[in-house]
This record gives C-alpha cells, structure tokens and sequence, in this order.
C-alpha cells in the first residue's frame, strides 16, 4: 500500500486534504477527507472514485497519520 494526499481550499471552511490508500498504480482502496481548521473528518470505506486521476499531483502522505485519521472518522460516525 501507499499512501497520497492532495489539498485544496474550500470557500468559508479552510485548507482541505484528501487522503488515499492506493494499492497498485492507482486503484483507491479508502480515502479520507480532513479539514482541519473547523476539525472535519469524512471517511470513505467504498470510495466513489476507484482509480486515482493523475497521482503524479498529489504528494506521499505518511500511513501513520492515514490511520489516526481514519481512526477519528469512525469514532465520530453517526450510528
């Protein structure tokens, strides 16, 4: 597994990253969204998008920081 992020700003909420678990070249097998600025974590078990578009423009992120995220957006799911 790797491990990519890409960001962008959202209008009214802050710097937004995604994060995504890739396995081979491409192929999305979770992925997290997290804007820390108004503490937002989305996680996405099934992601809607399988195949990452043009991942040479996201920058490696750390498997560490995937997984306590990932681990805060469960602890926050609505049941």
């Amino acid at each position: 597994m790797k491990y990519l992020e890409a960001s962008q700003i959202i209008p009214a909420k802050g710097m937004s990253y995604t994060l995504y678990e890739i396995e081979g070249e491409d192929q999305i097998i979770r992925m997290i969204t997290h804007i820390p600025d108004i503490d937002e974590v989305h996680i996405y078990p099934k992601p809607p998008v399988k195949k990452l578009y043009r991942p040479e423009l996201c920058k490696s992120a750390d498997e560490t920081e995937f997984i306590r995220l990932w681990k805060l957006g469960e602890s926050r799911k609505k049941v």
